[in-house]
């Protein structure tokens, strides 16, 4: 398993996860509360966790390219969700995955 992090600092990141969760539902499974989720794509998972400071991503797929189709999906719904005042998610890979 390949697998990346990443986090947007924020102070609304329950509202955010839970934004987010609840519009992944309507095309895939997705298990979430308010301050953890876990987003079931057709290409790999992503578990998202919120504290006080950010919205924390943990993404996993078998493979480079679904990987990169996972971080896609949340860059992509971020950029959606953010878009008053825009916020990048900042992505590192994780030392020893894969």
């Amino acid at each position: 398993m390949l697998r990346r992090q990443g986090h947007v600092p924020t102070p609304e990141a329950s509202r955010y996860l839970q934004r987010l969760c609840y519009h992944f539902t309507r095309k895939i499974t997705v298990h979430y509360d308010t301050h953890r989720g876990e987003a079931h794509f057709p290409w790999g998972l992503c578990v998202l966790r919120a504290d006080d400071a950010a919205l924390h991503f943990d993404c996993t797929a078998t493979d480079a390219e679904r990987l990169a189709r996972v971080q896609f999906a949340i860059d992509a719904h971020v950029e959606l969700f953010s878009r008053k005042s825009p916020v990048p998610v900042l992505w590192q890979p994780v030392q020893g995955a894969g």
